[in-house]
């Protein structure tokens, strides 16, 4: 849609009208034609999640509702999957890694780490948190979330560095900061 292609960084305008699926995972084999996408035209939901997110080493999330990102943690959570988390909100944007089951990364050991119940028991009543469309976003600001989401998800794939698991990284593009809270494990 024409209306958020301001905060794309996988569509252009060649893509307005196309179903998301097809013109991301274009657009992605275009910078690499020896990656596997695969792709899932459905709904994710409590039937069809454990059986999509089972497959895969992790999950990274960039969904843009709560009720999807609680779906996504639990499954997470049940299948012993990190979850590498973003989201963003007008001028403000938040990444960790949820759900880590604990192992050694770079050496280091990582006890289990806590999920996004751990940071967000209960999710919000309906309608008290606008959309991005209701609220606007910065248009920069998924990229840039993205980007950190990315970084963290090839950490984790090579054993290297320090990833945030039981750190959430909050970021105020407004103020060009970037300020660090921990997150505790509440299981």
């Amino acid at each position: 849609d024409f209306t958020n292609l301001q905060r794309q960084v996988i569509h252009g305008t060649k893509d307005v009208g196309r179903k998301k699926l097809d013109s991301a995972a274009e657009s992605m084999l275009d910078i690499n034609p020896y990656m596997r996408v695969d792709k899932f035209d459905t709904a994710i939901s409590s039937e069809n999640a454990l059986d999509i997110i089972r497959e895969y080493d992790m999950v990274v999330d960039g969904t843009d509702n709560f009720p999807t990102r609680y779906l996504i943690n639990d499954a997470c959570v049940i299948l012993k999957k990190p979850n590498v988390y973003g989201s963003i909100f007008r001028f403000e944007g938040q990444a960790t890694v949820y759900a880590y089951p604990g192992g050694a990364i770079d050496g280091k050991e990582y006890a289990q780490g806590p999920c996004y119940r751990c940071s967000y028991p209960e999710p919000p009543p309906p309608g008290l948190v606008p959309s991005c469309a209701e609220g606007g976003v910065l248009g920069i600001l998924p990229g840039i979330i993205g980007l950190m989401q990315a970084t963290e998800a090839v950490k984790l794939i090579l054993g290297v560095g320090e990833p945030l698991i039981g750190r959430l990284v909050l970021y105020d593009a407004l103020a060009m900061r970037f300020r660090e809270m921990k997150v505790r494990r509440n299981l």
